[in-house]
């Protein structure tokens, strides 16, 4: 379906339309450079919020892991700027838990290290929505989600809990809550790069 999909906000089309787009950003673009990195080990930036989609970038240090979290409800495109992130992504196998700390299975979909090069790696409500990056060196990263974070569909953390399956890549975790087992150390950037535009209606 072409039309626009009242619970995730964005349609096929425009979504996309937005990774061919996307697919093509460069930190100079954006205006991200190495330097940017400074004593915080995970900075952010605001591009562009709208309601039913934000873009923005993200700044991690070497050495940095974001923890493993989900994005509900939501489909999203990361491209990498600059440096290089190792991504491990997951699909639930059925239906996740209600109930925090009740253990469920995963197939891991994605391990590989992306650098810019790369095409960007997207997620949807149903695949590779449950991941983790981490900074192989100081790198840099174009963020899009849709629809954007709301009280209803807030950031979950989870933990690994076992290898249930090499084979299959099947694993067992359980989800941690709202908040994560570890600290963020963040800071927020300034935008400094080209304006920018939505590239198609109806998104």
């Amino acid at each position: 379906s072409s039309g626009i999909n009242a619970e995730y906000g964005i349609s096929v089309n425009a979504f996309n339309t937005m990774i061919k787009c996307i697919e093509k950003l460069t930190a100079k673009e954006l205006g991200c450079c190495i330097e940017h990195i400074n004593i915080y080990s995970h900075i952010f930036t605001r591009i562009h919020e709208a309601e039913r989609f934000h873009f923005s970038v993200f700044y991690i240090k070497k050495g940095y892991r974001m923890p493993l979290h989900d994005h509900p409800n939501m489909f999203g495109v990361m491209k990498v700027l600059f440096g290089k992130i190792r991504v491990r992504s997951y699909s639930p196998c059925g239906e996740k838990p209600t109930e925090n700390r009740e253990p469920f299975t995963c197939q891991r979909t994605v391990d590989r290290q992306y650098d810019q090069n790369d095409s960007p790696i997207c997620l949807t409500p149903y695949q590779n929505n449950i991941h983790e990056v981490y900074a192989v060196s100081d790198a840099a990263f174009f963020d899009f989600l849709s629809p954007p974070y709301r009280a209803r569909n807030r950031c979950h953390f989870y933990k690994l809990v076992r290898t249930l399956d090499d084979v299959k890549q099947l694993v067992e975790m359980i989800c941690l809550g709202p908040d994560p087992e570890m600290s963020y150390c963040t800071d927020e950037r300034k935008y400094s790069g080209v304006p920018f535009t939505v590239p198609a209606a109806g998104v």
